[in-house]
């Protein structure tokens, strides 16, 4: 019966998992979506422990099974699976090791050490990045977001991860004590967090006008490129007769050839210089031997353009990935260029803020369903390094966000040219502590968790033996 009710355990942490894993997830079930299985794995034997968390990682694919089948099939299914089974099994095998043979005060960040190191080691080494993070569970929280300030998406996933192990491991030891830290860590990184955040502010003379467009119909590989091109070349001078002083196209608006890229340019690069003001727009750059996936940033200093640094696996198998960042100063203000997926991967953001870049203008593609969350991930970034974020997306979402994970102005793109116009204060904090130390707190978690995991094996065998 215990065996039973251990399963059902782990089945019901999987469900909650899986809201918060899915596309919209609820910020209030990842909180306890955990509990359930650190209550189960702690009777179990070593075997059972990994048998457990693989049934409440499976689980935890469930809403993302059909999104992961349509981008790429039943092997984009399997990984998917394959992945999250592995890390709770080994979570779950840690958190009983480290529960049943350390004094629980320790034993307790065991499993939140764990889980935010791996996730540190997935974005690390992942083509996706950090896409997947439980972090993204809290993106709708605003004070347990602003941990990511401090330590990137792993601290707000460590954060969530210790109130969870905190309040398991007291009910399952009836241990008081071993609540102590995380009440006295959670309770004052969210009070923090909370204080970290200013008051919007009020619009004043400083504040720029940018202004968002995107439109789902045209196709970026049409053979009449100059249809879309033009679309766009027109809202582009609509919107900066109207003020705007920066405007951000999508990426892949169309395919270009070395020979059409001039005069498809021309255009946008007359608009900046009259109006002086900053565009961005993305196409496919069809060079004689490489393609790229680019924008390109025009002002009234003149043209640059940026590479797409991280493809879309198989989706972008024909193109060539970028090698170079790009940001520049205009009127006093930096501004930096990624692409879409460049924002699934946080040291790229880092680097951002690392040069000082007050705004990143990010033209994105996105697949329909994910609108909500892939912009929301992209935002993350603007709270780890400390910037502002304006992301124009093609089936997505037009979105501008503040340092402080605020969305300030939002609409969804439509079969027509949809517009976003909105004034932005460029209210910029400090320098981030996660632009300085980088992923430290994510490695020391992995370290920690790993260590505290082995220790307390070596103490159990030590007992037994005893």
């Amino acid at each position: 019966m215990a065996a039973v009710m251990r399963i059902i355990a782990a089945l019901l942490s999987g469900v909650m998992l899986a809201q918060a894993h899915s596309l919209e997830p609820i910020w209030q079930l990842a909180w306890a979506a955990p509990i359930p299985l650190l209550l189960a794995v702690p009777g179990a034997n070593r075997v059972g422990s990994l048998v457990l968390g693989a049934l409440a990682g499976a689980g935890s694919t469930a809403f993302m099974i059909g999104y992961f089948y349509d981008l790429g099939g039943i092997v984009d299914v399997a990984a998917l699976v394959g992945q999250k089974t592995l890390i709770w099994a080994a979570a779950a095998f840690c958190h009983r090791t480290a529960v049943r043979g350390l004094p629980a005060w320790l034993g307790v960040f065991a499993f939140p050490a764990l889980l935010a190191g791996i996730e540190t080691l997935i974005a690390a080494i992942s083509p996706h990045g950090s896409a997947g993070a439980f972090a993204y569970s809290q993106i709708e929280f605003l004070p347990a977001v602003q941990t990511a300030s401090l330590g990137g998406a792993p601290a707000v996933t460590f954060v969530v991860c210790l109130f969870a192990s905190g309040l398991a491991v007291m009910i399952a030891r009836r241990n008081w004590i071993s609540a102590v830290a995380p009440v006295v860590l959670v309770t004052g990184l969210l009070v923090w967090g909370a204080l970290r955040i200013p008051p919007p502010a009020k619009p004043a003379a400083g504040d720029i006008g940018v202004a968002l467009l995107a439109h789902d119909s045209f196709a970026f590989d049409a053979s009449n490129w100059r249809m879309a091109w033009d679309a766009y070349a027109t809202a582009t001078e609509r919107a900066a007769e109207a003020g705007a002083n920066v405007i951000v196209l999508p990426e892949k608006i169309a395919t270009l050839t070395a020979s059409e890229t001039s005069e498809a340019l021309r255009p946008l690069n007359d608009i900046a210089a009259e109006h002086g003001v900053v565009i961005v727009a993305g196409a496919v750059a069809a060079d004689r031997h490489f393609s790229y996936n680019r924008a390109w940033f025009f002002s009234a200093a003149g043209v640059r353009s940026y590479n797409k640094r991280h493809l879309v696996p198989g989706l972008e198998a024909g193109l060539q990935r970028g090698m170079a960042d790009l940001y520049s100063d205009v009127g006093g203000i930096r501004m930096g260029v990624a692409i879409c997926k460049d924002m699934d991967f946080p040291a790229l953001g880092r680097r951002y803020g690392s040069y000082g870049a007050t705004l990143v203008l990010v033209p994105a593609w996105d697949f329909g369903t994910d609108a909500w969350l892939h912009s929301r991930m992209a935002m993350l970034r603007g709270v780890e390094s400390g910037f502002w974020m304006a992301r124009s997306a093609r089936e997505g979402l037009m979105l501008v966000s503040d340092p402080y994970g605020r969305v300030t102005a939002q609409q969804r793109s439509t079969a027509e040219m949809s517009l976003l116009a909105t004034l932005v204060p460029l209210q910029k904090p400090m320098r981030t502590i996660y632009v300085r130390i980088g992923d430290a707190f994510g490695w020391t978690c992995l370290g920690a968790g790993l260590l505290l995991c082995v220790v307390s094996l070596v103490l159990g065998r030590r007992a037994r033996k005893a």
